[in-house]
Protein backbone atom coordinates (compact mmCIF):
# COMPACT_ATOMS: atom_id res chain seq x y z
CA UNK A 1 0.00 0.00 0.00
CA UNK A 2 1.38 3.40 -0.95
CA UNK A 3 1.79 6.18 1.58
CA UNK A 4 -1.02 8.12 -0.08
CA UNK A 5 -3.40 5.18 0.08
CA UNK A 6 -2.46 4.47 3.66
CA UNK A 7 -3.18 8.04 4.70
CA UNK A 8 -6.44 8.03 2.75
CA UNK A 9 -7.48 4.86 4.50
CA UNK A 10 -6.78 6.56 7.82
CA UNK A 11 -9.06 9.46 6.92
CA UNK A 12 -11.87 7.17 5.86
CA UNK A 13 -11.43 5.05 8.97
CA UNK A 14 -11.52 8.09 11.25
CA UNK A 15 -14.74 9.33 9.72
CA UNK A 16 -16.40 5.92 9.69
CA UNK A 17 -15.41 5.09 13.23
CA UNK A 18 -16.82 8.41 14.30
CA UNK A 19 -20.17 7.73 12.74
CA UNK A 20 -20.29 4.15 13.95
CA UNK A 21 -19.72 5.32 17.51
CA UNK A 22 -22.49 7.92 17.18
CA UNK A 23 -20.18 10.30 18.93
CA UNK A 24 -17.88 12.05 16.66
CA UNK A 25 -18.37 15.67 17.16
CA UNK A 26 -18.39 18.25 19.79
CA UNK A 27 -18.80 21.93 20.01
CA UNK A 28 -18.07 24.92 22.13
CA UNK A 29 -20.62 27.48 23.01
CA UNK A 30 -20.44 30.02 20.18
CA UNK A 31 -21.30 33.67 20.55
CA UNK A 32 -23.59 33.54 17.53
CA UNK A 33 -25.37 30.31 18.38
CA UNK A 34 -28.11 29.81 20.92
CA UNK A 35 -27.19 29.36 24.58
CA UNK A 36 -26.19 25.86 25.69
CA UNK A 37 -28.91 23.62 27.02
CA UNK A 38 -28.10 21.94 30.31
CA UNK A 39 -29.93 18.93 31.67
CA UNK A 40 -29.54 16.97 34.87
CA UNK A 41 -28.53 13.90 32.90
CA UNK A 42 -25.92 15.34 30.57
CA UNK A 43 -23.45 18.13 29.81
CA UNK A 44 -24.40 21.57 28.50
CA UNK A 45 -24.64 21.40 24.72
CA UNK A 46 -24.44 24.42 22.38
CA UNK A 47 -27.58 24.75 20.28
CA UNK A 48 -27.62 25.61 16.57
CA UNK A 49 -29.75 28.73 16.15
CA UNK A 50 -29.63 28.91 12.34
CA UNK A 51 -29.80 25.33 10.96
CA UNK A 52 -28.33 24.64 7.54
CA UNK A 53 -29.89 22.37 4.91
CA UNK A 54 -27.24 19.92 3.71
CA UNK A 55 -29.56 17.49 1.90
CA UNK A 56 -28.09 18.37 -1.49
CA UNK A 57 -24.63 17.23 -0.41
CA UNK A 58 -25.24 14.43 2.09
CA UNK A 59 -24.95 11.70 -0.54
CA UNK A 60 -22.22 13.45 -2.54
CA UNK A 61 -20.02 15.61 -0.30
CA UNK A 62 -17.49 16.08 -3.11
CA UNK A 63 -19.63 18.98 -4.30
CA UNK A 64 -18.69 20.96 -1.21
CA UNK A 65 -15.19 21.93 -2.35
CA UNK A 66 -13.63 22.61 -5.71
CA UNK A 67 -10.27 21.13 -6.67
CA UNK A 68 -8.70 24.57 -6.26
CA UNK A 69 -10.16 24.95 -2.78
CA UNK A 70 -8.90 21.53 -1.74
CA UNK A 71 -5.48 22.56 -3.03
CA UNK A 72 -5.30 25.19 -0.32
CA UNK A 73 -4.93 22.44 2.26
CA UNK A 74 -2.95 19.68 0.55
CA UNK A 75 -0.24 20.19 -2.01
CA UNK A 76 -0.95 19.20 -5.60
CA UNK A 77 -4.39 17.58 -5.40
CA UNK A 78 -4.15 14.49 -7.59
CA UNK A 79 -7.44 12.74 -6.98
CA UNK A 80 -10.75 13.15 -5.27
CA UNK A 81 -13.70 10.88 -5.04
CA UNK A 82 -16.71 9.77 -3.10
CA UNK A 83 -16.62 6.65 -0.99
CA UNK A 84 -19.86 4.72 -1.09
CA UNK A 85 -21.37 2.86 1.80
CA UNK A 86 -23.48 3.70 4.80
CA UNK A 87 -21.79 7.07 5.27
CA UNK A 88 -20.86 8.69 1.94
CA UNK A 89 -17.70 10.78 2.20
CA UNK A 90 -15.34 12.58 -0.11
CA UNK A 91 -11.57 12.25 0.11
CA UNK A 92 -8.98 14.49 -1.54
CA UNK A 93 -5.43 13.17 -2.02
CA UNK A 94 -2.26 15.20 -2.51
CA UNK A 95 1.02 14.51 -4.26
CA UNK A 96 2.94 14.23 -1.00
CA UNK A 97 0.65 11.60 0.51
CA UNK A 98 -1.48 14.01 2.51
CA UNK A 99 -5.24 13.97 2.31
CA UNK A 100 -8.46 15.00 3.93
CA UNK A 101 -12.09 13.97 3.89
CA UNK A 102 -15.55 15.44 4.42
CA UNK A 103 -18.73 13.68 5.49
CA UNK A 104 -21.97 14.17 7.41
CA UNK A 105 -23.41 12.46 10.47
CA UNK A 106 -27.19 12.62 10.46
CA UNK A 107 -29.74 11.48 13.04
CA UNK A 108 -27.36 10.32 15.75
CA UNK A 109 -27.99 13.00 18.33
CA UNK A 110 -25.74 15.70 16.94
CA UNK A 111 -23.71 17.69 19.43
CA UNK A 112 -25.51 16.19 22.40
CA UNK A 113 -24.07 12.76 21.59
CA UNK A 114 -20.65 14.20 20.87
CA UNK A 115 -20.51 16.07 24.15
CA UNK A 116 -21.74 13.09 26.12
CA UNK A 117 -19.19 10.72 24.62
CA UNK A 118 -16.38 13.26 24.70
CA UNK A 119 -16.85 14.19 28.33
CA UNK A 120 -17.39 10.60 29.41
CA UNK A 121 -14.11 9.44 27.92
CA UNK A 122 -15.64 7.90 24.80
CA UNK A 123 -13.21 9.68 22.47
CA UNK A 124 -9.46 9.71 22.00
CA UNK A 125 -9.67 13.47 22.36
CA UNK A 126 -12.41 16.03 22.78
CA UNK A 127 -11.71 19.74 22.74
CA UNK A 128 -14.24 22.48 22.03
CA UNK A 129 -13.17 24.59 19.06
CA UNK A 130 -13.98 28.17 18.14
CA UNK A 131 -17.17 28.63 16.15
CA UNK A 132 -16.86 27.81 12.47
CA UNK A 133 -18.51 30.71 10.68
CA UNK A 134 -21.05 31.00 13.50
CA UNK A 135 -21.61 27.26 14.05
CA UNK A 136 -20.43 25.38 17.15
CA UNK A 137 -17.58 22.93 16.65
CA UNK A 138 -15.15 20.64 18.42
CA UNK A 139 -11.98 18.75 17.67
CA UNK A 140 -12.66 15.10 18.45
CA UNK A 141 -11.80 11.60 17.24
CA UNK A 142 -11.34 8.10 18.57
CA UNK A 143 -7.54 8.39 18.34
CA UNK A 144 -5.41 11.42 19.16
CA UNK A 145 -2.97 11.85 16.27
CA UNK A 146 -2.80 15.65 16.34
CA UNK A 147 0.96 15.56 16.88
CA UNK A 148 1.45 13.36 13.83
CA UNK A 149 -0.46 15.15 11.10
CA UNK A 150 -4.01 14.14 11.98
CA UNK A 151 -6.97 16.19 13.14
CA UNK A 152 -10.74 16.00 12.92
CA UNK A 153 -13.32 18.71 13.49
CA UNK A 154 -17.06 18.28 13.79
CA UNK A 155 -19.42 21.19 13.24
CA UNK A 156 -23.04 21.27 14.29
CA UNK A 157 -25.11 22.49 11.34
CA UNK A 158 -28.40 21.48 13.00
CA UNK A 159 -29.08 20.08 16.45
CA UNK A 160 -29.11 16.59 14.92
CA UNK A 161 -26.58 16.86 12.06
CA UNK A 162 -22.83 17.30 11.94
CA UNK A 163 -20.40 17.99 9.15
CA UNK A 164 -17.07 16.24 9.72
CA UNK A 165 -13.72 17.27 8.26
CA UNK A 166 -10.67 15.09 8.93
CA UNK A 167 -7.08 15.44 7.74
CA UNK A 168 -4.13 13.06 7.62
CA UNK A 169 -1.05 15.05 6.65
CA UNK A 170 2.26 13.50 5.64
CA UNK A 171 5.52 14.53 7.29
CA UNK A 172 6.46 16.65 4.26
CA UNK A 173 3.38 18.84 4.69
CA UNK A 174 4.11 22.32 6.10
CA UNK A 175 1.11 21.84 8.39
CA UNK A 176 2.16 18.42 9.69
CA UNK A 177 2.75 19.74 13.21
CA UNK A 178 -0.41 21.87 13.19
CA UNK A 179 -3.16 19.98 11.34
CA UNK A 180 -6.15 21.40 13.23
CA UNK A 181 -6.02 24.83 11.53
CA UNK A 182 -6.18 22.96 8.21
CA UNK A 183 -9.44 21.18 9.02
CA UNK A 184 -10.85 24.36 10.54
CA UNK A 185 -10.23 26.36 7.37
CA UNK A 186 -11.66 23.58 5.22
CA UNK A 187 -14.73 23.43 7.46
CA UNK A 188 -15.20 27.19 7.00
CA UNK A 189 -15.38 26.71 3.24
CA UNK A 190 -17.81 23.83 3.65
CA UNK A 191 -20.10 25.89 5.89
CA UNK A 192 -19.92 28.80 3.44
CA UNK A 193 -21.04 26.46 0.65
CA UNK A 194 -23.92 25.17 2.75
CA UNK A 195 -24.97 28.73 3.58
CA UNK A 196 -25.01 29.59 -0.13
CA UNK A 197 -27.08 26.49 -0.82
CA UNK A 198 -25.44 26.37 -4.24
Amino acid sequence: MTKALARSAMIAAALLVATACSSTSGTPSPATSAPPVSTSTGPAVPQVSNPLNASKFEQDPCGLLTRAQAGQFIEGVRTSGKSSGRIPMCNWHGENGSGFGVSFIVGQGGLATVYKNGQNGGAGYFEPAPDVSGYPAAFTATMDDRKSGGCQIMVGITNDELVVVGAALWTSSPAYNAPCPVVTKAAELVVAKLKDGA
